[in-house]
């Protein structure tokens, strides 16, 4: 199995316009999103919003935690467990819950990219998952 995910288009306010990977996935089998494939972040992250979409809850067992990007600044994200769907591969991921909305939605690398072989093609500007 492969599926091909061409790149989007999009304007930077430093770069003009930039190529950016994305890959289309289903979450929970409710709800399917466009994600930027971020093979620099460890674990895949979704907006406060998104998680309420798809039935995330905070629970009074739940550990708040924080995570970084570059430089100091944080998320506060809870860790998620959710069943998630690429093309035809159905799996569960650990999936950060961000507790504020201002975050983008990122494939990240922890429980993604082990079940997948996946190759960004810059110069064809499609990222590739194959099984």
């Amino acid at each position: 199995m492969r599926i091909d995910f061409p790149y989007v288009r999009e304007k930077s306010s430093l770069f003009g316009v930039v190529n950016r990977p994305v890959a289309k996935i289903t979450l929970q089998d409710k709800i399917t999103q466009w994600m930027y494939v971020d093979s620099g972040a460890d674990i895949t992250l979704i907006p406060k919003s998104v998680g309420k979409l798809i039935g995330l809850r905070r629970t009074k067992r739940d550990r708040p935690q924080r995570i970084f990007g570059v430089g100091r600044s944080s998320v506060p994200i809870l860790v998620k467990r959710l069943s998630m769907r690429l093309g035809p591969t159905h799996f569960r991921a650990r999936v950060a819950w961000s507790q504020v909305e201002d975050v983008p939605l990122l494939l990240g690398r922890m429980d993604v990219f082990p079940r997948f072989k996946v190759a960004f093609k810059e110069k064809a500007g499609v990222t590739s998952f194959s099984s």
